[in-house]
């Protein structure tokens, strides 16, 4: 039976192979240092799926007021499942999950992005009612020069 809970700094080990999995490969040291900026948030969270003490997944979703009105809308930051348990109901278990803290937290969306070659995560998120704004909106993103802070600190 998976239980998803928040991810606790025991969790280091377990999930580096996750973030290489998911694309974003960070050595031990790197995945503590984030688990540590993520603990203190009032409204973030690193979730993990827990199937009898082995983690099989993980989400991470944070929440930030809107400037347009006084709502708070939520962004789904990464959702990655283990190889062997894809197709197996831990992303979507972990997807509820994070789905219901958003509403905890008083959010009125729940956003997140993929990257275009994953098929079957679109498939998923499209299948569980999301829908795509790009088509609507364009993203810009601008990396940001001067003094930037590895993992390491």
């Amino acid at each position: 039976m998976v239980r998803i809970r928040p991810a606790a700094p025991a969790d280091v080990d377990a999930l580096v192979p996750l973030f290489e999995h998911w694309g974003h490969p960070h050595g031990r040291e790197g995945v503590a240092e984030i688990l540590r900026q993520w603990q203190d948030l009032p409204h973030g969270a690193v979730l993990v799926a827990d199937d009898r003490g082995e983690v099989v997944g993980m989400a991470a979703v944070v929440a930030s007021p809107r400037l347009a009105d006084a709502k708070r809308n939520a962004h789904l930051q990464g959702l990655v499942v283990a190889r062997r348990r894809l197709r197996t109901g831990v992303a979507s278990s972990l997807l509820t999950a994070t789905e219901d803290l958003a509403r905890e937290w008083g959010c009125v969306r729940l956003e997140l992005t993929t990257t275009r070659t994953r098929d079957a995560a679109q498939h998923f998120y499209r299948a569980r009612g999301y829908h795509e704004t790009s088509t609507r909106q364009e993203r810009f993103v601008r990396e940001l020069p001067g003094r930037a802070v590895d993992a390491a600190g």
